[in-house]
């Protein structure tokens, strides 16, 4: 499940750690002498809502979701907050963000980051409101006339399609974030093997967790390239992250036949080799972040 707040995407099950909500109303308070003062309701105060975050570094890029907020915050403008389930929540402003890191690797890399956003309702010109974004209700209104018997059969099949591809959408998204995950923690094993350079047993003792890493980032990138084909004739832009995909298992398959039949003479040189092969797989990936997270948009509004 998604929730979208303007062009941010969040996985709910992932990274929402609390979502809490608050109302109010506003009442003018009136002394009077020898009695008590009487309130005058005022008006409606501004919906708020305070997220709670949690990101790890197995799951996503820490640092790069704080960017993003802070890219958020920065641009001080109105964005529509919709839940997976095409639950409009209105317009918002994100007024604070607070982040406290929680683990680091001993070069400094964020592993583990909490964070919290505030979120103010943003009424705007009340004879021109924002409207909201173009979520396509999950049932049809209840006026709607019933179809003839010959149509029904028609309208169910092509209900039952679309949900197929919004399902197909959902699992493409979770490979693609798992693979993402896999392939950040091998490429920081990387990282260290290419430290033992100057120690060749060492390095090729760390073989074989390589290739641990390389075969769970190969397993969602195997699945998701079949996802994604069964997506490209209803979606073209599926194409292009098809192809990504497939760059990026290619390149993971290279680094694993690197280290093969490898030796304390050439470890150096594969480990390198495969070092290369993984920033590729990674550039890959990156490329087709975009289009997944367009996709993802398509699936919380429920414009496919």
């Amino acid at each position: 499940m998604f929730a979208l707040l303007g062009d941010v995407q969040f996985d709910l099950i992932t990274y929402f750690d609390g979502f809490e909500s608050q109302f109010g109303a506003d009442y003018a308070e009136h002394p009077l002498i020898e009695g008590k003062p009487r309130l005058q309701f005022v008006g409606d105060k501004l919906d708020e809502i305070r997220i709670q975050l949690a990101f790890h570094l197995h799951y996503c890029d820490p640092e790069a979701e704080l960017a993003k907020l802070k890219k958020a915050l920065a641009a001080h403008d109105a964005m529509a907050l919709v839940l997976g389930n095409g639950d409009y929540k209105g317009w918002f402003v994100l007024t604070d963000v607070q982040a406290t890191s929680k683990h680091t690797d001993k070069a400094g890399t964020l592993i583990a980051l909490e964070a919290s956003i505030t979120l103010r309702e943003f009424v705007g010109d009340k004879k021109n409101p924002l409207p909201p974004p173009a979520v396509q209700p999950k049932l049809p209104p209840a006026a709607a006339k019933a179809l003839p018997a010959s149509q029904t059969a028609g309208v169910a099949t092509l209900a039952s399609g679309a949900a197929a591809v919004r399902d197909n959408i959902r699992q493409a998204v979770t490979y693609a974030n798992q693979a993402q995950s896999a392939l950040r923690v091998a490429v920081d094993a990387a990282r260290v093997a290419q430290k033992l350079r100057d120690n060749p047993l060492a390095a090729l003792g760390r073989v074989p967790s390589l290739l641990t890493g390389m075969k769970q980032v190969a397993g969602p990138l195997e699945n998701l390239s079949p996802t994604l084909a069964s997506l490209t004739s209803q979606l073209p832009e599926a194409s292009s992250i098809l192809r990504a995909s497939n760059n990026a298992l290619g390149a993971v398959r290279n680094a694993q036949g690197a280290l093969s039949a490898v030796s304390a003479g050439t470890v150096t040189g594969r480990i390198d080799y495969l070092a290369g092969q993984l920033s590729t797989a990674t550039g890959a990936l990156e490329s087709a972040a975009p289009s997944i997270s367009k996709l993802a948009g398509k699936v919380v509004t429920r414009t496919i």
